[in-house]
């Protein structure tokens, strides 16, 4: 009966729940001449419609009416927040009417973009768009000039670049691409929520069809890596895979399955039905993967180093997993002792979970 009051209460308060909750946006530019670059910035709409004020009526529902008829709005807020400029001077930057396009189970206003420079041997971009509302914003950007590919991320620390083709060092390009790996984890809350309920159980074990305290911390600590490195392989083969475009799948059906995947795991904490958790997690790992790489495609970082931008990628992807998997695991260690956490917080948490997917699961149907 606790755990059903408890389900119904973290039911209520997770509805507006969102896997991705930062403010992120993507930015594209590749010159078609010694002039001209095009491309394309992406924007959640309720970012762009909070700053440049394009819901009119400040109902706090952007509708798509709002978006077409206050483009004007949305124009003259890029203009002045993002400052391209060529090797002379500043570029000419023309912003066409939005469509939608949803990218990791986001709808995204696309903004096609039209800049014309005096001459392009390099490249400098002055980003401070959302900054002032939201100041966790960052703007992935990739930039290709004469066939070589810049990968950057602008934020509130860095708001400016400057690329020039001979500048481009491969050292730079794979930490940036480490770095973003790292970043996407953390935003990505289902990837999160799934590695906790995976590892909820990690200190137990079964016995008479109910938990126990596990007492060897070793045996803990062999079982955490067993399931972290079944997830870390499982996701490493089907990122690779998708980012080199070996395999292809909708997005919509990826996280669709990687909210499922949440919830399963959950759910299974509450009511064991699988024990063998190794090929369960091998299994949901494969999704979890072209998650991944559908964000890792979404930032077109396509060059001649495609090959290393996928290393670069997925370590970054491990590392920031191995730091969720170093913060929890101690935490856990030192839970088993308490006789309330079999009982109690580990099955509180794991339906808190499992509610919260649940959402995940009717938004991305």
């Amino acid at each position: 009966m606790i755990r059903f009051i408890v389900f119904l209460i973290a039911a209520t308060f997770s509805i507006p729940t969102l896997s991705h909750e930062l403010s992120n946006g993507y930015l594209t530019l590749k010159n078609e001449s010694n002039e001209t670059l095009s491309g394309e910035l992406l924007l959640k709409p309720k970012d762009i419609g909070q700053v440049a004020g394009l819901d009119a009526n400040n109902d706090g529902n952007l509708t798509w009416g709002e978006v077409n008829r206050n483009h004007n709005l949305a124009n003259g807020y890029i203009q002045n927040h993002l400052i391209i400029r060529g090797s002379e001077t500043r570029c000419t930057v023309s912003v066409a009417p939005p469509s939608l396009r949803d990218i990791s189970a986001e709808s995204l206003l696309v903004y096609p973009l039209s800049v014309n420079c005096a001459f392009l041997n390099e490249v400098s971009v002055n980003y401070t768009g959302m900054l002032s509302d939201f100041p966790t914003h960052k703007l992935l950007t990739s930039i290709t000039l004469n066939q070589q590919t810049s990968v950057y991320v602008l934020d509130s620390e860095r708001s400016f670049i400057t690329i020039a083709p001979e500048n481009n060092h491969w050292v730079s390009q794979f930490g940036e691409m480490v770095y973003q790996g790292i970043w996407h984890i953390f935003i990505g809350l289902d990837h999160i929520l799934f590695l906790v309920a995976t590892l909820l159980t990690v200190n137990l074990f079964r016995k008479n069809k109910r938990w126990e305290k596990e007492q060897s911390k070793k045996l803990i600590i062999k079982s955490t890596v067993i399931l972290v490195s079944t997830f870390t392989l499982a996701h490493s083969i089907t990122l690779t895979a998708t980012a080199l475009d070996f395999i292809s799948l909708d997005s919509r059906i990826v996280e669709l399955g990687i909210a499922i995947s949440v919830v399963i795991t959950a759910i299974n904490n509450v009511y064991p039905i699988i024990m063998r958790l190794g090929f369960i997690t091998f299994g949901f790992g494969l999704l979890h993967g072209m998650g991944f790489a559908s964000v890792f495609g979404d930032l077109n970082a396509e060059s001649g180093s495609l090959a290393m931008n996928v290393l670069a990628f997925n370590i970054g992807v491990e590392l920031g997993q191995l730091v969720i998997v170093a913060l929890l695991l101690p935490l856990l260690i030192l839970l088993r002792n308490l006789k309330a956490y079999s009982k109690a917080i580990m099955p509180i948490a794991s339906s808190i979970i499992a509610v919260i997917a649940i959402n995940w699961t009717l938004q991305r149907w």
